[in-house]
């Protein structure tokens, strides 16, 4: 029979709570957060009905979000890094007194964790003087959008309090080989028109196949408007690193001229790109020893010591023999080798140096190295050897008798 209607409510919600334990719950992820990073009004002050540009530079300050699903089961979870892109739909200037001549931007795109984008408008300045605040107005798909008021001054005496402005420019190889070293140069230039001071910009690498053989942390006591400074880092790398881009984050901090502090952050992107490296594994013939007038096939075994395969490879042989001299490999994978046949013919005796050539293709092009070898062939006259061993087996025949027969008594054991 059912139970009663008053234990229907409880043992239902017990099944519910045992369902609803079971499946994963994730956790929210961080939305991606734009900002305004800088800005700049050029000329600084307008005249009324001057043209001016105002540009703004747009940052996504997101790095990761973490994504944790937990399961009722047991005490396990999953959490998950993922990157986060701020997609932003449009942005656009609103005036506020201000002209603004083209002041729209639609479908701008995405900008990655820590990446920023320069826009500019074109404004008009009223007839009036005095100082405006025009917005700029950001929409971000699944965020909170932005309004950021601008400073403009149309010949007016009130003072805008200025900031330093840092840019920041990296030169970076176009890729590393996984296991060699690096020079990355940072240069730090104050765009602004007041002084930064107790700048520090720290070196933190995202992953251990690169690591920084130079401090981690530079420090700058002061920067002037329009000056700069060259920063040089070094870095070397796991000969097994993962191939791709991998990041070494930057985060530069610097004080303004009222005591406050600023950090934004850059990251150097480093192509990390395997090489081949081939070189000879082993050297052999068949058969192993060769004389004159004999058909041979010489064997070079080619290994690729590198961290790419090596495509296309072909080796050939100046030698003074006639056959085949040249002997097609394929590809080569790292940590492998392969075999390079060259059908010869002995037509000569002696010690035949001759000359190995390898050529082979890879990411960063066409390549080839060179090597000096020799080879050894026996000539088929046998005549010395029999002179040889007549010459011993005589000696051997002069001993025995010297021994047995002219050999004095009591000079020898007996």
């Amino acid at each position: 029979m059912w139970p009663p209607e008053r234990n229907v409510g409880p043992v239902a919600a017990f099944l519910v709570l045992i369902f609803f334990s079971c499946i994963a719950v994730p956790a929210a992820a961080s939305v991606p957060t734009v900002i305004i990073a800088d800005y700049q009004v050029s000329p600084s002050v307008l005249i009324p009905g001057e043209e001016g540009i105002v540009t703004v530079t747009v940052k996504n300050t997101a790095d990761q979000a973490t994504l944790t699903q937990s399961y009722s089961s047991d005490t396990s979870a999953t959490t998950t890094n993922v990157a986060i892109n701020a997609p932003i739909d449009s942005v656009t200037m609103v005036g506020k007194g201000i002209e603004v001549i083209s002041g729209g931007y639609n479908r701008v795109g995405e900008l990655g964790p820590g990446q920023s984008i320069p826009i500019s408008f074109l404004i008009r300045a009223p007839k009036e003087a005095g100082v405006y605040f025009p917005e700029i107005w950001i929409r971000v798909s699944d965020a909170k959008s932005l309004k950021f008021p601008i400073p403009v001054n149309v010949n007016s005496e009130v003072l805008i309090q200025q900031r330093p402005r840092i840019s920041i420019v990296k030169q970076l190889p176009a890729s590393v080989v996984p296991g060699d070293d690096f020079s990355a140069t940072v240069v730090l230039e104050n765009n602004g028109q007041v002084s930064a001071s107790n700048l520090r910009l720290t070196v933190n690498s995202s992953t251990s196949s690169i690591t920084a053989k130079t401090p981690s942390t530079i420090h700058i006591a002061k920067l002037g408007p329009g000056e700069r400074s060259t920063v040089v880092m070094e870095f070397f790398t796991d000969k097994k690193s993962p191939l791709g881009i991998r990041p070494v984050n930057l985060v530069l901090e610097f004080q303004e001229p009222d005591g406050s502090y600023q950090r934004q952050g850059e990251t150097l992107g480093i192509n990390i790109r395997g090489k081949a490296r081939l070189d000879i594994s082993q050297v052999t013939t068949d058969p192993s020893r060769i004389k004159k007038g004999d058909q041979f096939t010489l064997i070079i075994r080619i290994e690729n010591t590198g961290t790419d395969d090596a495509k296309s490879v072909d080796a050939r042989v100046e030698i003074p023999l006639s056959g085949t001299r040249e002997a097609f490999v394929g590809k080569i994978e790292p940590g492998n080798d392969a075999p390079a046949p060259f059908n010869l013919q002995a037509d000569q005796a002696g010690d035949i140096p001759y000359t190995l050539t390898i050529s082979y293709e890879d990411d960063y092009g066409r390549d080839q190295l060179q090597q000096d070898l020799h080879l050894n062939i026996h000539s088929d006259d046998n005549l010395p050897m029999l002179i040889g061993v007549i010459v011993i087996l005589l000696l051997a025949g002069a001993g025995a008798y010297w021994y047995f027969f002219r050999r004095k008594p009591g000079t020898g054991n007996v």
